[in-house]
């Protein structure tokens, strides 16, 4: 079995030399396969039914940014911080928005030189805690 797991990443790196959809999967926390092509990869990362399982709305920027293990590029502003990996000449782009306390309040996707992919919100479950104390 191992063998054959082996021989699947080499074959996928043929077709994603640089990052692999599993690596942005598991900075997510997902559990999504090198075989997908890149529109399928993008379409299970926007699909509700596939939320990211490192990441909770309200959670602490430090434990946000402490995910993004695999990311080729880490820009950290003031208010965002961006995560990008580099599939088949083009960025993809994770954005984290934070609010005022530092809390991760959303996660957008963005492929700035694809043409043919708009960029999306990643849905989120909300960390339960931090949630009931915000209201």
């Amino acid at each position: 079995m191992h063998l054959l797991e082996s021989l699947t990443r080499l074959i996928s790196r043929f077709r994603y030399p640089v990052s692999l959809p599993e690596d942005v999967a598991h900075d997510l926390g997902m559990n999504l396969p090198n075989t997908l092509n890149f529109h399928d990869f993008l379409e299970l990362l926007s699909s509700p039914h596939h939320r990211p399982t490192k990441l909770r709305k309200y959670m602490s920027r430090r434990q946000a940014e402490q995910t993004f293990e695999s990311a080729l590029k880490k820009e950290i502003f003031k208010s965002c911080s961006l995560f990008s990996y580099y599939f088949n000449k083009s960025w993809l782009v994770i954005a984290l928005y934070y609010d005022e306390q530092d809390r991760l309040r959303r996660v957008y996707l963005q492929c700035p030189s694809c043409e043919q992919v708009d960029g999306f919100d990643i849905p989120l479950e909300e960390e339960y805690y931090a949630a009931a104390s915000s209201h």
